[in-house]
């Protein structure tokens, strides 16, 4: 059975835009994986590699201990002169950093390609090797997985004949051959459901004497398991209603209901959703357990929640969307953190850090909204000229959603 793949209108807009400066590009594919079909509503070219990029090897080995951190300058980069010349890395990095940028329910789902028809033809095995390279490093690392389905999708599109190929690929198995994939355009409008809430967060982490050697970032991925877990766990309520999985997300009076309007092209329906967190531990109460610890980490905070999911969604679909939103937005602003501050174990005493908040925007057209992290001595043009690298877009305006401490 072919698989169908929704994109949305705009998304043609852009290829032809990308036609027209006659050269090679790859970048990733933003979307929604269910179990139904596909949706693809946003393309965003891989920027050009940065002059005298410095290179800093992940500090960490694969038991997450400290290792010996390699930077190393690199020589001056230029874009390769053909698509089986390129780095993954360079598109990995450019993955990661899209993600991060993502509410709950979409996703970097695939990967395009322009390009003339021989360049294509000689490019096949690096795009699949970029491809599975994209799964197996986004995947890493992830407290709760929500995912239904392995395969990614591939886009092709040949500036010498215009031909635009489609196809979707395993992209667990690296031997995995493509498979046909049925696409349409579609319009965004009214074809998405936004669920907003707030969690107040209160999170105690012990950090055991056992993992002193490990990175930061490393015992806060540990430590967050048990939180995971609670979200994993807890229950979400739709209008202070508990449902059914299977049930249907919209039912006749939401579809006729409160549309949160953006401009005179765009209406998405919005639900408001509470999320509760479960008191007890997967295993119930059990007797107090004495531990060795190093040190503690208490995160504190309220954190916006925002998720899309289609029309067509289930209660299940925006459960998962929700809980990914969440676990997600907590982790990307401790590996932020970590990074932006260069946080060591050494150090006495009692630190407090503020993390980043959270800022939203809109995609153009179709109303979904990204997001970006700021720090507070970040000036909002900085973030707009982060937003217009990475996604390829022009911001007129950032939603302010969260203060700092």
């Amino acid at each position: 059975m072919v698989r169908l793949t929704i994109v949305d209108e705009n998304v043609e807009k852009y290829l032809e835009n990308l036609l027209r400066e006659n050269k090679w590009f790859i970048g990733v594919i933003i979307g929604q994986l269910t179990a139904q079909r596909n949706f693809v509503v946003h393309l965003t070219r891989t920027p050009d590699p940065v002059e005298d990029e410095v290179s800093e090897e992940n500090g960490e080995d694969e038991s997450g201990d400290a290792a010996t951190r390699n930077v190393t300058k690199k020589p001056d980069l230029v874009r390769p002169n053909s698509l089986d010349k390129l780095d993954e890395k360079w598109v990995y990095t450019h993955a990661k950093q899209v993600s991060r940028m993502l509410p709950g329910g979409l996703n970097v789902i695939g990967l395009f390609a322009l390009a003339p028809s021989l360049m294509l033809k000689t490019s096949q095995s690096k795009l699949k090797q970029i491809l599975h390279s994209l799964y197996k490093n986004l995947n890493k690392n992830v407290i709760l997985s929500t995912e239904t389905t392995t395969d990614r999708i591939l886009l092709q599109l040949d500036t010498s004949t215009k031909k635009l190929s489609f196809t979707t690929i395993d992209a667990s198995d690296i031997k995995s051959a493509p498979k046909p994939s049925e696409w349409k355009y579609h319009s965004g409008e009214n074809q998405w459901v936004k669920l907003t809430s707030l969690v107040n967060l209160d999170i105690p982490i012990c950090v055991s004497s056992e993992s002193k050697h490990q990175t930061l970032i490393k015992q806060l991925q540990v430590g967050l398991v048990e939180f995971g877990d609670s979200v994993k766990r807890s229950i979400i309520t739709f209008n202070g209603l508990i449902r059914e999985p299977s049930e249907s997300l919209l039912v006749l009076s939401d579809r006729k209901g409160r549309k949160d309007i953006h401009n005179a092209s765009d209406s998405i329906i919005t639900q408001d959703v509470v999320i509760y967190l479960p008191l007890e531990s997967k295993d119930g109460l059990c007797e107090p357990k004495v531990k060795t610890s190093q040190a503690t980490i208490n995160m504190i905070g309220t954190t916006v929640i925002r998720a899309f999911v289609s029309t067509k969604a289930t209660v299940r679909d925006a459960i998962e969307a929700v809980k990914m939103d969440i676990i997600r937005s907590l982790m990307i602003r401790c590996e932020l953190l970590c990074e932006e501050f260069n946080v060591t174990e050494g150090k006495q005493g009692s630190e407090v850090y503020d993390p980043p908040v959270r800022l939203f925007c809109q995609l153009p057209q179709c109303g979904l909204e990204v997001c970006d992290y700021v720090f507070q001595d970040e000036k909002q043009d900085e973030v707009k000229e982060r937003i217009k690298e990475l996604l390829d877009i022009e911001v007129e305006e950032l939603e302010e959603t969260e203060k700092s401490a």
